[in-house]
């Protein structure tokens, strides 16, 4: 059940059989900036009732096997809740497995505790991670643990042998990928699968036997009629303002001149510790072809190098997400990779908020911005707690109601408090979903129109283009007929894209 805020805040147990009013409520959550969700662990012993914010964890473990109505209600707390304390919970044979963030494992540890005794004062690290590495997510089998990581940025996947305490990395059939764990429901087995994307390959199966240390393809899914021997994917790095070393991934074809020609688009999110991943996007493909460049630039707010450099990218140090995009935009016209009037750049929710910032803060650097249902009013919506996700995402942005400091720094980048005459400037064009409770509506109403009032006939002048979208039928990832919708609006931005830059 959801509060008013549409956040899940109680968990009920429910006797198949019996009328709804007979359910027992399990458990209330009343701090309004954490979610509840319910798992079970991977052996079927325990049910998990956890409730996160984005800085801290309290989780609740139930025997698997209570019945309502007949068993006694018995939950059990691993660790309270603490500012900054993360945990994540898995149970095997007699201990609980936690993956957390506690003793400054900024980048994630592995311990384990018995299930008798869950305080914090017993966990014992199993894995721990070095600083340029991180774990991502855990999957327990009878024999193993499997870890999906990052080292250097890159994925990994390690497997620990639970009885011999060795770990050994499996070998990934590529570098520039996304690895995904596959569901894995069956608990006693020496094989796993995961699936990977890159760049020029469809979501692909693998499986790796883990006592064998055998990789085995299941399903690739080569991409028809392309050549993929004609592209490549590398990484670049570009100083920033503050001489941070920022990982950029480039794709493009084969033989790049460094002419000053090249369009480039380039992509970022740089929020909530997410990563820009080399994944298969579709709309890549028309641009790759036409000669363009794809850059995806892995700035401070996401997690590519650490939770540091998440830390680094949030809260009063969110201009340096801005900066680092500037930084690699820079790089791409002083470098002739490309010039100003070949620069386009697109990015989505938080990502739209990234790359709506550049329309002031950097106009003279792009000649068109693509904002996917982009966060473009940061200050209004975390001046309203009633909005669905406000309280919860005050430890991402700042509480501007409390905090002058937070409300002048959200001040300073919101693009559409920040929106300028400029002679320059790139072209626009803005999505939105009118049932989107994320990023709600009008949002880029409110930006595209402040917009058009301020440059006015002077858009025709300049032949800048302000275009807004507005799908009735969508939410923030999507509608009905979300496929067909999708490729619709692809081609679309696809094609303003290279109307606006490559045909300019």
């Amino acid at each position: 059940m959801a509060n008013a805020q549409l956040c899940p805040c109680k968990v009920f147990a429910h006797r198949i059989g019996t009328e709804q009013s007979e359910d027992i409520l399990v458990y209330e959550e009343t701090d309004s900036t954490a979610f509840v969700d319910i798992t079970s662990t991977k052996d079927s012993k325990y049910i998990t009732i956890n409730s996160n914010s984005l800085s801290s964890s309290e989780i609740r473990v139930l025997d698997a096997s209570f019945v309502p109505g007949t068993h006694r209600l018995e939950l059990s707390l691993i660790e309270p809740r603490q500012p900054g304390l993360e945990y994540y919970v898995d149970h095997h044979n007699n201990d609980f497995y936690i993956l957390t963030n506690a003793d400054g494992s900024t980048n994630f540890k592995l311990v384990k505790t018995p299930d008798i005794a869950t305080s914090r004062a017993n966990w014992k690290d199993v894995i721990t991670m070095k600083p340029t590495e991180k774990i991502e997510d855990v999957d327990l089998f009878q024999n193993h643990v499997v870890i999906y990581g990052r080292q250097d940025g890159l994925p990994i996947i390690l497997c620990h042998d639970v009885n011999s305490q060795e770990t050994h990395q499996v070998p990934l059939p590529m570098d520039f990928c996304v690895t995904t764990p596959g569901s894995n429901l069956e608990f006693d087995t020496d094989t796993f699968r995961f699936s990977i994307t890159s760049p020029f390959m469809h979501e692909s199966t693998y499986e790796y036997d883990m006592t064998q240390r055998k990789l085995k393809p299941i399903r690739v899914q080569p991409i028809r009629r392309f050549n993929k021997e004609k592209y490549i994917c590398s990484q670049i790095h570009v100083t920033s303002h503050d001489n941070k070393s920022i990982p950029v991934t480039l794709i493009h074809q084969k033989g790049l001149k460094k002419n000053g020609r090249n369009p480039v688009l380039m992509r970022s999110y740089g929020a909530y510790g997410v990563t820009t991943d080399p994944e298969f996007r579709i709309e890549h493909f028309p641009l790759l072809e036409r000669g363009w460049v794809i850059a995806l630039a892995h700035v401070r707010g996401g997690s590519e190098l650490g939770r540091d450099w998440y830390e680094d990218g949030k809260l009063d140090k969110k201009i340096n997400s801005f900066k680092d995009f500037i930084s690699v935009a820079k790089y791409m016209v002083d470098n002739k990779i490309s010039s100003r009037e070949l620069m386009a750049a697109m990015g989505t929710s938080a990502g739209g908020l990234l790359v709506g910032g550049m329309a002031h803060m950097a106009p003279d650097l792009f000649k068109a911005l693509v904002l996917r249902v982009p966060f473009v009013d940061p200050l209004s919506s975390m001046l309203n707690p009633d909005l669905p996700l406000t309280q919860v995402e005050y430890p991402e942005w700042g509480n501007p109601l409390e905090d002058v400091k937070a409300y002048d720094t959200i001040l300073h980048y919101a693009p559409y408090d920040n929106v300028v005459m400029n002679e320059h400037g790139p072209s626009i064009y803005a999505t939105a979903g009118m049932k989107d409770q994320r990023v709600m509506y009008w949002q880029p109403l409110k930006f595209m129109a402040r917009l058009r009032d301020v440059f006015g006939q002077r858009q025709e002048k300049n032949k800048r283009a302000f275009l807004l979208k507005v799908d009735l039928d969508r939410g923030h990832f999507g509608g009905h007929n979300e496929q067909d919708t999708r490729l619709s609006e692809t081609a679309e931005q696809v094609t303003f894209l290279i109307t606006q830059v490559q045909t300019s």
